[in-house]
């Protein structure tokens, strides 16, 4: 129960429901309490009502009579609309075969008895839903049940239905609190949806209230989103169409270069611009939802193998630990090569000129391929941001220190195209292990 109340404590719709209670509940006992305050005068009110009904009923005895007239009880009966019964010395009389007989009455607990002006002696007792007043006079008890029209026989129906009519009232305030915030679920899937990349998506939401308000404020910051993400992207897609130009023209131009060292370098510098501009491009491309993959089942272990075998000295540098079975990924397999490419050039690079180990293993349709080095390792400050684009934990980006921080972002972005994902952990002077999990199953 006290889970279920803190649970409820820690949504918009719990709060407002338990303030609703509470300020329910408050108003009932200010108002019960103001009640008994002003009409509490030294003597409790069961004693005051008693004393009013104990009168009336006195009144009925005296008409009566003692020994009692049975034919006027019958009449005051009929004309009263209450129940009596008579009982004493050789008698036992019931106005209403509804009556219980005496021995069935039960007092209360603790009766109080009355006296009115008279000094007329009554209790009170029950039986079911009947109260009685029970009076004693001379050598005759009478019992008297009807006498409070307020209380009616079927009370405790009554109770149930009030009781109802409560929780359908609490109902109807639960579902109209769960409408006022509804808005704000739609809110928090959307913000998740933006969050994650989806800077199309808009928030549906027709209300005119405040909640309307955040919603389309939130849409409108979507689409600024997305515009300013957008021309970026126009941007560097620009750019890089652009460079290809000139890029080919310098490539004709080093042809004519006589010193081998000079054209040699120059060579260096081009490559390494045609493979940043080859990158910028496949990033983008990836970042477009409509560039669809080219999906064909790769046999991963083969695959691994080949790019293992391309690389200098792979017997010295790179040890493999593949599964024995057949690993089939339905995937793209020019993507899935680059992305196997990079993290082997990464593992190498960073690597001191250890070892990498990679591994590869299968786990409920789940394809694991680690690359794990003994370099210097990363920081934990750089490694939140290591697969953005263009970071680097070394600002200097000169070459013999790594490239443009382009190549873990580019192998994110096809990790994530295929439905997986990429995750970097990393020891200082230990060594970093990148681990690349893709669904077996065929893509959508």
């Amino acid at each position: 129960m006290l889970n279920a109340i803190n649970r409820a404590q820690k949504t918009i719709f719990g709060r407002l429901l338990l303030t609703f209670l509470v300020t329910a509940s408050s108003i009932l006992i200010v108002l019960s309490f103001s009640l008994k305050m002003a009409t509490k005068d030294g003597e409790s009110r069961r004693s005051k009502f008693a004393a009013l009904f104990g009168n009336h009923a006195a009144y009925i005895i005296a008409d009566i009579g003692t020994p009692p007239d049975i034919q006027r009880a019958k009449t005051v009966a009929e004309t009263s609309h209450i129940q009596i019964m008579i009982s004493g010395p050789d008698l036992l009389w019931k106005s209403s075969l509804k009556i219980t007989n005496p021995d069935n009455i039960k007092k209360h607990k603790t009766p109080h008895q009355h006296k009115n002006h008279n000094n007329l002696t009554f209790s009170m007792g029950r039986y079911q839903s009947q109260h009685y007043f029970i009076i004693q006079k001379q050598n005759y008890t009478f019992y008297l049940t009807g006498l409070r029209p307020f209380i009616r026989e079927d009370g405790y129906l009554w109770g149930w239905a009030a009781l109802f009519f409560c929780g359908f009232i609490l109902y109807l305030s639960y579902r109209a609190v769960n409408w006022l915030i509804e808005p704000l679920k739609q809110i928090k899937q959307g913000a998740q949806r933006i969050e994650k990349g989806e800077l199309s998506y808009r928030i549906e939401c027709k209300r005119n209230d405040e909640i309307g308000q955040i919603t389309n404020a939130v849409n409108s910051m979507a689409t600024e989103l997305e515009k300013m993400l957008e021309a970026k992207r126009q941007l560097l897609l620009a750019i890089s169409h652009e460079l290809r130009t000139p890029l080919t023209r310098a490539k004709v131009g080093i042809e004519f270069i006589d010193n081998p060292k000079i054209k040699q370098s120059l060579h260096e510098d081009l490559a390494e611009l045609d493979h940043l501009i080859n990158e910028l491009l496949e990033a983008e491309r990836l970042n477009e939802k409509h560039d669809a993959l080219h999906i064909s089942p790769i046999d991963i272990n083969a695959l691994i193998k080949t790019i293992k075998d391309e690389t200098p000295d792979p017997n010295q540098l790179i040890r493999t630990h593949l599964s024995d079975s057949l690993v089939t990924l339905n995937g793209d397999p020019l993507r899935i090569t680059l992305l196997i490419k990079n993290l082997i050039g990464n593992g190498l690079k960073y690597g001191n000129k250890k070892t990498l180990d990679i591994s590869c293993t299968e786990k409920k349709s789940i394809l694991s391929i680690t690359f794990e080095d003994q370099g210097d390792g990363i920081s934990e400050q750089h490694l939140a941001h290591i697969t953005e684009p263009f970071y680097r934990a070394d600002n200097a980006r000169q070459r013999q220190t790594g490239g443009y921080g382009l190549g873990l972002y580019l192998c994110k972005l096809i990790a994530e195209a295929h439905k997986g994902q990429l995750s970097i952990t990393s020891t200082l002077k230990k060594g970093t292990r990148i681990t690349v999990t893709l669904p077996l199953r065929s893509l959508n």
